[in-house]
């Protein structure tokens, strides 16, 4: 998976937004919980699913599979929000 975007991730007022920009003018926003920055991150970083879901594993109380269904709806959302592509 390849993000198509170039990826700004900042904290304001307590949330994190990532801004996501085209190069030309387009422009994506959204908010993201703390997960959601672990994935991104991971994702930037070029981490595939399996190195990610042990990410959360190490950083959550939750199980192997709790932690791959969250990385798979985040990928989920970023490809229905044409941010990321396969």
């Amino acid at each position: 998976m390849k993000l198509k975007y170039d990826i700004a991730i900042q904290e304001v007022a307590d949330k994190f937004v990532a801004v996501a920009k085209n190069g030309e003018t387009e422009e994506v926003e959204n908010t993201l919980n703390e997960t959601g920055v672990i994935i991104l991150r991971a994702l930037m970083e070029g981490a595939d699913t399996p190195t990610i879901v042990n990410q959360l594993l190490t950083e959550y109380d939750v199980t192997p599979q709790e932690a791959e269904a969250e990385v798979n709806a985040f990928i989920d959302m970023l490809k229905e929000n044409g941010i990321a592509q396969i």
